[in-house]
């Protein structure tokens, strides 16, 4: 008799066992999200997270993640190769049709953690393809300083609405209520947008008793892109102002300004800000003079952050090729091998200068008159020690050969 009781007791306890481990089992919504998020995997993602939707209770989360998968599989071309570019068409735009205010807010909970940078832009998009209520979360959001991982993507969101939500941007600038950062960020998005309806707007803030002076200055640059050239003077001076926020402003306008003398941009690489000068040097590859090359190799060798010192290679790259730096080769491998440039960032650039073609073709042209190419040759072998640099240098040395 106890035979035959015990036999069904264990029978019942190993099924029971086995129903609980079943429940333990990770669910359809983490594994989505975790083949979604951290594998970028949207057709697997796709199917738990539809059979999570069906699951859950709470079908905020699911959704959110859903429309992100369906976007972020349209956009890589895995749905178009996994035959279901038609299902995720149709279920992306349904979606993002009936799209609330809390799934649009879960959706923006995702992409700020820094582990959706790779659906990031595609789960954006979708909020962009909405339109007006996702314009007014992110302008909220902008304003409340929420989701600060994604304000820069907030700001070209904006501007790739467009026209479409104008209105509602400009509503925001003319608040009083607006801080003069948002400000800022949405005079910046107006002078992308690039519509002249915003004049009326951008002057009726510029006449505000406080307004910070670079405020001031960046409307002052966006009224002339504009149409509005009675504001050049006014830029132009700005770069030589007393005020960081006005010259910065005023220098990333110096590229589009209209016949402004390079002496004016030369004048200004004196400038210790880096912001200010990589501005200045990039407006210089479109206003070149060749007077400029001293200051920028200045640059190179300065004590300035890295920026200011790639845009001035970028430019004097550009001068290599309309003959604006003739000579410029020997001068800087002069410098690489003199002993003079102590940091070896600095060196670094140099040699970075040197790989640019015009250079190259300045270094090979010279090799029977003066064979830079064997003096940068014992310069590698017998001076530098820094591998930072030897490696790039080497590569220049195979190049020019």
């Amino acid at each position: 008799m106890k035979k035959i009781v015990i036999i069904p007791l264990v029978v019942l306890l190993l099924a029971s066992f086995g129903c609980e481990t079943k429940q333990k089992g990770p669910s359809n919504l983490s594994v989505g999200k975790s083949k979604l998020i951290h594998s970028g995997n949207a057709l697997e993602a796709v199917g738990h997270l539809e059979k999570a939707e069906e699951e859950e209770v709470n079908k905020l989360e699911p959704r959110a993640l859903l429309l992100i998968a369906y976007s972020y599989g349209l956009s890589t071309g895995d749905a178009n190769r996994g035959g279901d570019e038609a299902k995720f068409k149709n279920q992306r735009s349904q979606r993002i049709e009936a799209l609330t205010e809390a799934e649009m807010k879960h959706i923006l909970q995702v992409l700020s953690q820094p582990s959706a940078g790779q659906v990031r832009k595609a789960g954006l998009q979708a909020l962009v393809d909405k339109g007006h209520e996702a314009a007014v979360l992110i302008l909220d959001s902008l304003a409340k300083g929420r989701y600060p991982l994604l304000h820069a993507d907030f700001t070209q969101m904006l501007v790739d609405m467009g026209p479409d939500e104008l209105d509602l941007i400009l509503a925001r600038l003319t608040n009083e209520t607006t801080s003069p950062v948002l400000k800022g960020k949405l005079v910046q998005v107006l002078a992308e947008i690039g519509d002249a309806k915003a004049v009326d707007a951008l002057k009726s803030v510029q006449t505000e008793a406080t307004i910070d002076p670079g405020l001031a200055m960046q409307i002052n640059t966006t009224l002339y892109q504009l149409g509005e050239a009675s504001y050049k003077k006014d830029i132009i001076n700005g770069i030589s102002h007393s005020d960081i926020a006005v010259r910065r402003a005023a220098a990333k306008a110096m590229v589009d300004i209209d016949g402004i003398s390079p002496k004016t941009l030369i004048a200004g690489l004196k400038d210790e800000d880096s912001e200010v000068v990589t501005a200045l040097v990039e407006a210089l590859a479109v206003h070149r003079d060749a007077a400029a090359t001293d200051e920028l190799m200045n640059i190179l060798t300065g004590e300035l952050s890295k920026d200011p010192k790639q845009a001035a290679i970028q430019t004097l790259d550009v001068y290599g090729q309309n003959k604006l730096a003739r000579g410029l080769a020997k001068r800087a491998t002069m410098l690489l091998i003199g002993g003079t440039v102590s940091d070896p960032d600095n060196r670094y650039y140099l040699v970075q200068l040197l790989r640019r073609e015009p250079f190259k073709k300045q270094i090979k042209a010279l090799k029977t008159i003066e064979d830079l190419g064997s003096k940068l040759h014992e310069y590698h072998d017998k001076k530098e020690q820094e591998d930072l640099v030897k490696i790039p240098l080497a590569q220049l040395l195979n190049e020019v050969q």
